[in-house]
């Protein structure tokens, strides 16, 4: 089934790298919140291929149609392009994410950086892969991290709270990057490529897929206040590796 789903994640990234220049924006709950047709164009493509490998399956994505919390049994939670005003811009940092949950647990994540062609998977229990190499989070802690954040652009109103708590962290770790798509961001954390990420706001189709990745590669997430997350509420994130992540929960309490 994860080849399968890797198969189907690739043939959208075909998609994805098949826009000209119309890209039929739209804006949806603000100036700030665009969809391309593309989005819709990709989860549709996605919809219609992964009922295909399981036809009983729910569908909860952040386009169109389908069901808006997750379900028991098996349910695809799907994010067709994280990162559309990195893709509208020609910034080329964005990711195709296909999360598979059963009984509101995560089994199968998918990511994929079509920009980039670069593939993140894993398997509960098998370990994380980037183009079919193991990958695994690094052990730094905070004054030896690279720190990737989130500026929770559809919530202004935590703008001050997120470049406060980023100048804080900024002052102890390496450096601070704003990359824009929750998803790469997570799976960079599981690659080693940077070592915590985090965002005070963030729906679960940005960050499911990447999330098994993560606990595959030996990472660990939370909100950013140390409670537990649930993939069926809006929420904060963060996720790093056990030393960082202490670190990162006493500069949040500091706050």
């Amino acid at each position: 089934m994860l080849n399968q789903i890797i198969e189907i994640v690739k043939k959208a990234g075909e998609i994805y790298r098949s826009a000209g220049d119309d890209l039929g924006i739209c804006e949806k709950s603000s100036s700030v919140d665009l969809v391309t047709k593309y989005d819709k164009k990709i989860q549709d493509f996605l919809y219609t291929e992964l009922k295909k490998v399981l036809p009983d399956a729910q569908l909860f994505g952040e386009e169109g149609d389908g069901n808006k919390e997750l379900t028991d049994g098996y349910c695809f939670i799907i994010d067709p392009i994280d990162g559309t005003t990195n893709f509208i811009k020609g910034f080329q940092h964005s990711a195709i994410s296909v999360g598979l949950a059963k009984d509101k647990e995560l089994i199968i994540g998918v990511v994929l950086d079509p920009d980039l062609n670069n593939l993140y998977y894993a398997e509960k229990g098998k370990g994380a892969f980037l183009n079919g190499k193991p990958i695994h989070v690094s052990d730094c802690n905070i004054e030896k991290s690279l720190v990737l954040f989130g500026t929770c652009p559809y919530e202004h109103e935590l703008a001050h709270k997120t470049f406060k708590l980023t100048e804080d962290v900024f002052y102890k770790a390496i450096e601070v990057r704003r990359g824009g798509s929750a998803a790469l961001d997570i799976c960079y954390i599981a690659a080693g490529k940077a070592d915590l990420y985090y965002e005070l706001i963030i729906r679960p189709w940005d960050w499911a897929g990447a999330t098994l990745i993560l606990h595959e590669a030996g990472g660990i997430c939370t909100q950013v206040n140390g409670d537990e997350l649930s993939l069926n509420k809006i929420t904060s994130y963060v996720c790093g590796n056990e030393k960082n992540l202490k670190e990162f929960y006493e500069i949040y309490n500091a706050q």
